[in-house]
């Protein structure tokens, strides 16, 4: 550089030893910088600078800079402090490095602001800063950090983000906050990732605490290997979504920082991510939870969840503690049914077994069996279904069926007691009906207090029917128990099905048919009825 453009750019606040220096653009190129001095610059009616592949040692800017700014290649040597300031023109730090501290807290950038492919070797502060720029091109990101690699901590505390925002590719290698932080643009795309949090990562730990959307914000091929803090974001009822992310410890939901937060409908969406340790979800309130092909490796929690939906689980893989209430992954067969889709019935099928092994390994058989029942509706669905079923399928099928109805799979104990009864009085009136036919004087042999007891029965159950107790089920099961009460008072032999058919008995064909087959169903019912009475038995082992 030449002595005299040494002395020119002194004179506009630019102290520099050496380098190219193009006066019509104001443009610097391979220069040692001692000082830049940007309110000079500005009283010499400068409109930009652009600074290449120097090495700049002291900057100073004033209070409010009009200045376009465009440093590309450049190293800083010393501290940056330009706290409390506001930058009203652009300003570009394109593939620079910032060896010591950067400050730019509580300033404001009421245009765009680009760190792109930079890296801050030691801590960066930009906690209550303001990035104010209203561009709104949907095609174009205002505030943007993409490819910097930030050594230090990185402080974006309580900063407020008008604007589209990307860290796309960015790596944190120590503590980073974003604690109620707002990204207050509005989603006009919904294809358009708002809030870029694509490829990043957190070597250390993370937080978002109280952090504010007004915009969809994804986190796709992301990797947080520290510990997480996702409580009392609000995400204006947007969603966040975590594609291809691996966790280690996280931490999502509610715990009244926020207020903001409480009676959103906030939807998070995990696909194909892994959540290495444990994972919290805490306080969550009318939230839409979605994980699709998600590992749990370590313990999950969720802790006073309120959810209006059930959180929806497609092949997921749960190997720790799984806690949730039960009532947010109980299925019943009606809700199932609604599912037409086979694949769907599937994915049903390997969630109910893949929590009820979960359920198995902690020792919760209770759960564990409505689990297996619900694996059992799905598989009875799946092969009302299936195209070309074999035979062995059809009759499976209806053992399902069977066993649903019986006694849910052995998980309804009354059920299957009602079903007893029903068996027994439907067999004692056929039986009956049988004999009638046969000697019509049969009613005169019966026992005087068997009639008046049924006779009680049957008014009683009329006037339970009258005030609406009982159901057309419950009718039908209380109908049969009072011909059950006859049974026992007329002939209760006969409730023992096959051994009344050992003697010298005088039974014509259809009596022997009739007794045969009652005793088979009988059978079945029975061995059912201790399945169920003693419930855990049903789980597998």
């Amino acid at each position: 550089m030449e002595e005299n453009y040494i002395q020119q750019l002194q004179e506009i606040g630019i102290y520099a030893e050496n380098g190219f220096f193009d006066k019509e653009q104001y443009l610097i190129i391979n220069a040692k910088i001692d000082k830049i001095n940007f309110k000079t610059l500005h009283n010499s009616n400068i409109k930009e600078i652009k600074i290449i592949n120097s090495e700049i040692s002291e900057i100073y800017f004033p209070k409010e800079n009009n200045i376009k700014i465009n440093f590309s290649d450049c190293t800083f040597k010393n501290q940056i402090i330009a706290m409390d300031l506001i930058f009203t023109n652009e300003v570009y730090f394109i593939g620079c490095t910032f060896e010591k501290n950067i400050f730019f807290s509580k300033s404001t950038f009421n245009s765009v602001i680009k760190f792109i492919n930079s890296e801050f070797k030691k801590d960066t502060h930009f906690s209550n800063t303001i990035f104010n720029s209203k561009e709104y091109d949907n095609k174009f990101i205002e505030s943007d950090f993409s490819a910097v690699k930030f050594r230090g901590n990185v402080d974006f505390s309580e900063a407020t983000f008008y604007s589209k925002v990307s860290f796309l590719k960015s790596v944190f290698d120590n503590e980073v906050t974003f604690e109620k932080s707002k990204f207050l643009f509005k989603t006009i795309n919904k294809q358009i990732s708002i809030n870029n949090f694509k490829q990043i990562t957190f070597n250390g730990k993370v937080s978002f605490l109280s952090a504010i959307f007004h915009s969809n914000i994804e986190f796709s091929l992301s990797k947080f290997k520290d510990d997480v803090n996702l409580f009392d974001i609000f995400l204006n009822n947007e969603k966040i979504i975590f594609y291809n992310v691996e966790f280690q410890n996280v931490q999502f939901g509610y715990i009244g920082l926020n207020t903001e937060v409480f009676n959103s409908s906030d939807k998070y969406t995990f696909i194909d991510c892994k959540f290495q340790n444990n994972v919290i979800f805490k306080n969550l309130n009318n939230k839409e939870l979605s994980f699709i092909n998600t590992i749990f490796n370590g313990i999950v929690n969720f802790d006073n969840t309120q959810l209006n939906n059930k959180p929806n689980f497609e092949n997921c893989t749960f190997s720790n503690q799984f806690n949730i209430e039960h009532k947010y992954i109980q299925y019943s067969f009606e809700y199932i049914e609604k599912q037409k889709d086979y694949n769907k019935l599937l994915d049903y099928r390997d969630l109910f077994r893949k929590l009820k092994s979960n359920r198995i390994t902690h020792h919760n058989l209770i759960d564990a069996s409505e689990l297996r029942a619900q694996e059992l509706y799905a598989r009875e669905l799946e092969l009302e279904y299936k195209e070309n079923k074999s035979l062995k399928e059809k009759i499976e099928r209806w053992q399902l069926l069977f066993y649903r109805k019986l006694c849910d799979h052995h998980t309804d104990l009354l059920l299957n007691l009602k079903w007893l009864v029903i068996t027994i009085g439907l067999f004692a009136m056929i039986y009956f009906a049988s004999r009638m036919i046969q000697d019509m004087n049969l009613i005169k042999a019966l026992n005087p207090f068997g009639i008046c007891l049924s006779l009680a029965g049957i008014f009683v159950l009329h006037i339970l029917c009258l005030f609406g107790y009982i159901k057309k089920f419950d009718f039908f099961a209380c109908f049969n128990f009072i011909v059950l009460l006859w049974v026992i008072c007329y002939k209760p032999k006969l409730i023992f099905g096959i051994t009344n058919l050992i003697g010298n008995n005088n039974y014509n064909g259809f009596e022997n048919c009739l007794i045969t087959f009652y005793s088979i169903v009988l059978a079945l019912v029975l061995f059912s009825l201790q399945k169920t009475a003693r419930k855990n038995s049903i789980v597998p082992s």
